[in-house]
């Protein structure tokens, strides 16, 4: 594909995220999927041609794409749950704040 096929298909995930109310994530390019072990995140070089990734630290030995689709899975939830986050209160403890507006209960006698 060529890098104006590429941009499309990301704008129609895009588009096609927000009509369906998902969630859609960017992951860096250069971020190194395939070259971070799932397991321990231990970061080697590899040539491409190098199919199996084995890790010299935790000795898990992965297939490259299983290994890579696996850190993309990691980053993207990763992101997702950091953005908006609103840091540590007082005492210490994360707290979610709710971005909706309530709405006051209506009494009916």
């Amino acid at each position: 594909m060529s890098d104006v096929s590429w941009s499309e298909f990301r704008r129609q995930l895009e588009y096609k995220a927000k009509w369906n109310f998902k969630h859609f994530t960017i992951i860096d390019r250069f971020d190194p999927t395939s070259k971070t072990c799932s397991n321990c995140g231990c970061i080697q070089d590899m040539p491409l041609n190098k199919r199996q990734f084995n890790c010299p630290d935790c000795s898990v030995s992965i297939d490259r794409d299983l290994n890579a689709s696996i850190n993309i899975k990691n980053l993207g939830l990763n992101k997702i749950n950091t953005e908006g986050h609103s840091g540590i209160n007082a005492c210490g403890v994360e707290t979610v704040v709710s971005t909706v507006k309530q709405e006051k209960e209506c009494l009916v006698n």
